[in-house]
């Protein structure tokens, strides 16, 4: 039996090729604090997010999917699909002979994306579900492991469908790879923003969020049996205002425990909310690993 969970009270289920009549499908409405992730998808402030995250890292992901090869006819999935720009991409990359899964805890965000024949959404986690059926010429994740306790698990369940020859691509934020800096180092805000920032990774530790995953990953692929494992890394020194934007998004998300923690002062908060939307304060991204692998 397999059990799906809504992301809200009123529980959604997606018609999909991938459902089958024999399988009970257990609805289970999901309330605020019901589970660990730090960055819920049903924050408001999750569109920012998926907006400043893409802008920063689109291009990274893309490079590297390119270069392993994409094509028309590729079957894709991509997990922890969020706000749906990899999969808009994937879609017009594999053509009308390809495919794309889109898997997430909360699809409410990929529902709002254009529906796209070649594009199947699921609601689905990675670690406890077992994965739509293959095989794939690709799985991509993007910040999700660092979310997730049993990684092995869940890279056990995308190496499983992948097939011969097929690449499993890992991308997730190393928090001791020189993050959390800014370029203006000397501003008299730069120390409360690097104490926001490691308040931010205290939270993501005690929900089992693992802030310095990224370097590790290559190891994971091995662990897993893939071959011919690579990785490398990418950090934002300024681009803009998209890393400002995602430590808006993020902060203001738990502004609240930040300051009932006492971590941070309601004053403070205010204080750099406003130096990181006039520019005085300018921020550096968290650094994001890539590592690839293909099975054998």
């Amino acid at each position: 039996m397999r059990q799906s969970t809504a992301p809200n009270a009123a529980s959604v289920l997606l018609a999909s090729p991938y459902a089958h009549e024999e399988d009970e499908i257990i609805d289970t409405p999901i309330t605020p604090g019901d589970h660990k992730y730090l960055f819920d998808n049903s924050a408001h402030q999750a569109g920012d997010r998926f907006g400043a995250l893409g802008a920063l890292f689109d291009p990274v992901t893309i490079r590297h999917v390119e270069n392993l090869g994409i094509g028309l006819g590729w079957r894709c999935w991509e997990v922890g699909a969020g706000g749906g720009s990899i999969v808009r991409w994937l879609s017009d990359r594999t053509g009308t002979t390809g495919s794309v899964v889109a898997t997430d805890l909360d699809v409410r965000w990929l529902q709002q994306q254009p529906s796209t024949a070649n594009v199947h959404v699921l609601q689905h986690d990675v670690v406890n579900d077992a994965p739509p059926p293959g095989p794939f010429d690709l799985v991509h994740e993007r910040l999700v492991l660092v979310h997730v306790q049993d990684r092995a698990a869940a890279i056990e369940r995308m190496v499983s469908v992948l097939r011969p020859g097929g690449w499993l691509l890992l991308e997730d934020f190393d928090s001791g790879a020189g993050d959390g800096g800014f370029v203006d180092a000397e501003s008299d805000l730069a120390d409360l923003g690097a104490s926001i920032v490691r308040g931010m990774r205290q939270l993501l530790t005690e929900r089992g969020a693992d802030p310095a995953l990224g370097s590790k990953l290559p190891g994971l692929l091995r662990q897993a049996g893939l071959a011919g494992v690579e990785a490398d890394a990418y950090q934002v020194i300024e681009r803009g205002d998209a890393v400002a934007d995602l430590l808006r998004a993020n902060v203001d998300q738990v502004a609240g425990q930040l300051i009932e923690r006492r971590m941070v002062t309601d004053r403070d908060l205010d204080r750099y909310r406003e130096r990181l939307s006039s520019g005085a304060l300018r921020p550096t991204s968290p650094t994001l690993v890539s590592a690839w692998a293909k099975r054998p």
